[in-house]
């Protein structure tokens, strides 16, 4: 009875289904522990990029040596654009009578003010003692107009449809 060969065959399957149902939950752990480690590696890599942007920002107030920055009020002329590379970043300004000319640190304007520093998120400029962060031009959204249909709406047909149209 030892070498019976239906219990061998009975025993071969039995041990080949087992591997089968171990298989998937296997690959289904090894699943889990991949997108783990990927989640882990992202987590590290959020505080590092978190720890930089405070450094920036720490490096930021220092070279600001303790100067205020004021706000910019409504005579001051507003900032369209920055363009540039490096060294040679201008600023596109406008005036309140309209006028709109190109700056680069160091220039003087009109009203007496002078280009501190041009970077594309901000334009700096300084007034006697006092330094100036100017505003950056925000482009009012268009009103929606109920009056006007909006695309795709169905406009009613006039009282007489020509012959043949199918309402």
């Amino acid at each position: 009875m030892p070498n019976n060969p239906e219990r061998i065959i009975f025993l071969a399957a039995l041990l080949s289904c087992s591997a089968v149902l171990a298989d998937p939950t296997s690959d289904k752990l090894t699943e889990i522990e991949a997108e783990t480690l990927l989640l882990k590696a992202r987590e590290k890599q959020l505080d590092v990029q978190a720890s930089i942007l405070a450094k920036q920002n720490e490096i930021a107030r220092q070279n600001a040596g303790g100067q205020i920055v004021h706000s910019a009020v409504a005579d001051d002329p507003i900032v369209q654009g920055v363009e540039g590379l490096g060294k040679d970043v201008f600023a596109t300004l406008q005036f309140n009578d309209g006028t709109i000319i190109d700056v680069k640190a160091g220039d003087v304007l009109s009203n007496g003010m002078r280009v501190v520093s041009v970077a594309p998120s901000n334009v700096i400029v300084q007034k006697g003692k006092k330094r100036i962060r100017l505003s950056h031009y925000v482009p009012r959204q268009a009103s929606f107009n109920t009056n006007l249909p909006s695309p795709g709406t169905l406009l009613p047909l006039p009282a007489a449809a020509p012959k043949g149209f199918v309402r």
